[in-house]
C-alpha cells in the first residue's frame, strides 16, 4: 500500500450527513480540497453544492474539477420502501454518480456499503471475509448491488473503487443504548473519528483497481468479527475507537463501558 503524496480535490456526496461530516472533517484536516454535495446546505464547508444524487446534470456538474468522488448519499433505512424511499437515492443516484467518474475520467472512487450486506449469513465462521454477501433487506440489496456496479466499472471501465462496509455508527444517544443492549458490541461498534480516518485512507491509497474493505472498530475479546486485514494491507486503515469512546455526542451510559 502506497499513499497519495498530494491533496487531492474530493466530492463527498451527502456531506451534510451523520457520515460526511467526519469524512468531510478528516479530508481537510489531511490538507484536501473537499467540495460537499447535499441535499442540504453545508454549514462547515466553504465549497459546498446543493443537489440531489438523483438529478444527473446536477451531479455532473458539481464533479468540474474533481479528481476523487466519496459517495455517501443514500436512504440508509433498511425499512424504507423501495420504489418510493430507495430507487432514486440508492439506485439512480449510484448510477449518476459512477457514469459521470467514467465518462469524467474521476481517479478514484470510494462507496459507501454496509455491514448489513452480510446480516444473513447463517454460519457461525468468523471473521467475516470481504467476499461474503447475504442481504436481508432491500437497502442492503441496493449496497450489494453498488459493490458489483463498482466492480463492473473497474474492471471495464478502468476506474479505481473501493467500497466500504461500515459498522454501526449510532447517531444519537437512542442508537448507542441500543448497541449498548446488544450482545455484539465489539463487533458492531465504529465511531466517527475511524469512519473519518477509514474514507481518508480511501482517497489517498495508491495502486488499487477494485477492493471491498470492512469500516469496522477494533476487534473485542471474542476476536474479529470481520476481516480487517486487506483494510489494513491495501490502504492502511487500523481503527482506534472501542464503544463508547469517540462517540461524539453526550450519553447517559457512558459509564458503562
Amino acid at each position: 500500500m502506497t499513499q497519495a503524496s498530494t491533496g487531492h480535490r474530493v466530492l463527498v456526496t451527502g456531506s451534510a450527513g451523520a457520515v460526511g461530516r467526519p469524512v468531510c472533517e478528516e479530508l481537510i484536516r489531511r490538507g484536501h480540497h473537499v467540495r460537499g454535495f447535499d441535499r442540504h446546505a453545508s454549514t462547515v464547508l466553504g465549497d459546498g453544492v446543493t443537489g440531489n444524487v438523483a438529478d444527473g446534470a446536477a451531479v455532473r456538474s458539481a464533479m468540474d474539477g474533481i479528481d476523487t468522488i466519496v459517495h455517501l448519499a443514500a436512504n440508509p433505512h433498511g425499512s424504507a420502501t423501495f420504489m418510493d424511499g430507495l430507487l432514486e437515492p440508492n439506485v439512480i443516484g449510484l448510477f449518476n454518480v459512477m457514469d459521470a467518474a467514467r465518462d469524467l475520467g474521476v481517479r478514484r472512487v470510494v462507496l459507501a456499503s454496509t455491514l448489513q450486506v452480510v446480516s444473513g449469513l447463517r454460519t457461525n465462521d468468523e471473521p467475516r471475509g470481504t467476499d461474503d454477501a447475504a442481504p436481508t433487506n432491500h437497502y442492503a440489496l441496493t449496497k450489494r448491488w453498488a459493490e458489483q456496479m463498482g466492480e463492473m466499472y473497474a474492471r471495464v471501465h478502468g476506474l479505481s473503487v473501493i467500497c466500504g462496509r461500515i459498522c454501526w455508527m449510532p447517531r444519537n444517544p437512542e442508537e448507542a443504548d441500543r448497541l449498548a443492549n446488544s450482545k455484539r458490541i465489539g463487533g458492531l461498534y465504529v465511531s466517527p473519528h475511524d469512519v473519518g480516518r477509514f474514507f481518508a485512507c480511501a482517497v489517498e491509497a495508491e495502486g488499487i483497481d477494485f477492493a471491498i474493505l470492512y469500516c469496522a472498530g477494533p476487534p473485542d475479546e471474542e476476536g474479529p468479527h470481520y476481516d480487517l486485514e486487506p483494510g489494513r494491507r491495501l490502504i492502511g486503515y487500523q481503527p482506534r475507537d472501542t464503544f463508547p469512546a469517540g462517540l461524539g455526542f453526550e450519553w447517559s451510559g457512558q459509564d458503562r463501558g
